[in-house]
């Protein structure tokens, strides 16, 4: 539905069996059960490389219950043997994404369902008269691989990350190598063998290179949430000033950071929460040598790079948590509790 909310459905088929407590002859029982079923999926972190999640919800079931594979026990007693009946489920796990994306993942999780029945295995209250009886259920971990096929963003017609009102080729996808990424449309790396992040002697020859600014644009954050920015400039001679210049999209004036140099050419910068706003963000990373030959960038004024900005993160977080606690807590209390 969005980041912090899904709606999944399964279905499945699954036996469950084994030897009959207590039976001398060793009879064996086994139960064919036919699930399906609906879930809510709450997660905490969703535009993080690792996204814990929780999950709540319930469905129903057919079972089929027999003895040596025939029914002589039930039919002599007249008892259930197949029925139909409800469960509710509860779990949660954790994403690992596998691509810059996020739409590759890892999935580690597990599962509690617990029944309305309690004839799915053969300790059951009617027979065996217990004084605290328990219904069935059945916990399970899971393990796999999860693609998302995430559906083009309004105004995105090619789905690269940039608006149509930005990208200059709107049907064809930005190549997302960290060199002019910010306008929709591909474009070649340039050859960086010349730059060096060494104070170099001055010469009498001419400085006719800008820098080469190499940046990979954030496309999606949550809301006030601080922007770590972080690019790498290339500059044969001296480096003057590197900045990022970021506004929330509609207000008019521009705010104006440094990038510092943090090691080589790497240089690093942040953008304030507070201009972290639900209508989005836009910004520019701009480098200027000594020589100003020209500038090096990764977005400008007229043609930014847009970041949407998802609002009411710390809501969701609250209702995870809440969901988590419902279900994790009653599943916990379920499991441990013993049958008298």
């Amino acid at each position: 539905m969005f980041e912090y909310l899904a709606i999944g459905v399964e279905a499945g088929y699954f036996i469950t069996g084994g030897k009959i407590p207590g039976d001398l002859e060793l009879n064996e029982f086994k139960t064919i059960i036919i699930p399906y079923e609906g879930h809510l999926k709450f997660s905490f972190l969703p535009l993080g490389k690792i996204n814990p999640y929780v999950v709540l919800g319930g469905g129903g079931f057919s079972w089929n219950y027999t003895v040596n594979d025939s029914t002589e026990r039930y039919e002599a007693t007249g008892e259930l043997k197949k029925g139909y009946d409800s469960f509710f489920k509860s779990g949660g796990g954790v994403e690992i994404a596998l691509s810059k994306n996020h739409n590759f993942y890892f999935d580690l999780g597990a599962t509690f369902r617990y029944s309305l029945t309690d004839m799915l295995d053969d300790i059951h209250s009617e027979i065996e008269n217990h004084k605290n009886p328990l219904n069935d259920g059945m916990f399970d971990i899971h393990g796999g691989f999860t693609y998302y096929f995430r559906a083009s963003s309004r105004g995105d017609r090619d789905n690269d990350g940039v608006p149509d009102e930005l990208d200059l080729k709107i049907d064809i996808k930005e190549d997302p190598d960290g060199y002019m990424d910010h306008d929709g449309k591909p474009d070649d790396i340039p050859p960086v063998s010349f730059a060096t992040t060494s104070v170099q002697a001055d010469t009498m020859e001419t400085d006719t290179q800008p820098p080469v600014v190499i940046h990979s644009p954030i496309r999606r954050v949550e809301a006030n949430q601080m922007i770590s920015i972080k690019a790498d400039i290339y500059e044969n001679r001296r480096l003057k000033t590197a900045a990022i210049v970021y506004r929330p999209v509609g207000l008019g004036g521009w705010k104006v950071g440094q990038l510092k140099n943090r090691s080589g050419s790497l240089y690093e910068g942040i953008i304030p929460g507070r201009y972290v706003k639900k209508q989005g963000l836009e910004y520019c990373v701009i480098a200027i040598d000594e020589a100003v030959s020209g500038v090096g960038y990764c977005g400008l004024p007229k043609l930014p790079v847009r970041v949407e900005v998802i609002p009411n993160s710390k809501m969701w977080r609250i209702i995870s948590g809440t969901a988590a606690l419902i279900g994790w807590g009653g599943s916990g209390f379920l499991m441990l509790k013993k049958q008298d």
